[in-house]
């Protein structure tokens, strides 16, 4: 290759760089494409969700492994037996629909660059008039903000119930954009974590409203009472996720 050549390797292709003798150095720039996006990737995420969810209702899932089975040297019987109960997944999603994908969600989002402001502003703070029951609110920087539904985080308890956590990269830097994952952090000696809130599982259709309408009244949200829906509705506004109309 030479200088401002560009080599294509289709996805998989196992390749080194190396520089040619007589050579004292040379420079070289990777650039990946759909990286960690394959549908095999998003098993692996959404897959412990899903048995979560199904072991719940399916006492199939709940029943003990036999005795000594992880000794076994020939595992026919308890592969034929996985079959069977991934095949009963395979149901269960079929079922409900549901596939739930929490790292590769956080992981999208932390890594996402915020949306553009401007070469005046490089920070979002809430600005204008404050969410009432009465308000008229839209969802703004749709394609920075995502609903992820997963166990409670904050409750070390053997039972965690669901949550529902809104995770957005409006707060992200670009000055520090895809520097490094390490555990040093950035340069300023914060971490990297993702921004978001969080909240029970009984905001979720009230969520889903805010997020498919184009605008929704908040006295409109499907929530018990008008504290609930004010609270949502100002907890989004704190953020920089909606403004009032």
């Amino acid at each position: 290759l030479q200088p401002g050549d560009l080599l294509y390797f289709p996805r998989g292709t196992i390749h080194q760089a190396d520089t040619p003798l007589g050579t004292s150095h040379s420079t070289h720039v990777t650039i990946s494409t759909y990286q960690n996006n394959s549908w095999g990737d998003f098993l692996l995420d959404a897959i412990p969700g899903l048995v979560f969810d199904t072991a719940k209702d399916d006492v199939a899932l709940r029943t003990s492994i036999p005795r000594q089975l992880l000794m076994q040297v020939n595992t026919a019987d308890s592969t034929k037996k996985l079959s069977s109960l991934l095949r009963r997944l395979a149901d269960h999603l079929d079922h409900t629909r549901e596939l739930r994908s929490s790292d590769m969600k956080k992981d999208f989002i932390m890594h996402r660059l915020p949306p553009y402001l401007g070469c005046d502003s490089d920070s979002l703070t809430p600005g204008g008039k404050l969410p009432k029951i009465d308000s008229k609110i839209r969802l703004q920087f749709r394609d920075h903000a995502l609903l992820s539904v997963e166990p409670d985080q904050e409750n070390a308890d053997e039972i965690r119930r669901d949550m529902v956590y809104v995770y957005h990269s409006l707060r992200n830097r670009r000055d520090t954009h895809m520097m490094g994952t390490d555990d040093t952090g950035s340069e300023d000696g914060t971490a990297q974590q993702t921004h978001g809130l969080r909240f029970p599982l009984s905001y979720l259709e009230a969520l889903k409203q805010i997020w498919s309408s184009s605008t929704v009244h908040v006295k409109e949200l499907n929530l018990t009472s008008d504290e609930e829906k004010e609270n949502l509705a100002l907890s989004l506004w704190s953020e920089c996720l909606i403004e009032v109309l």
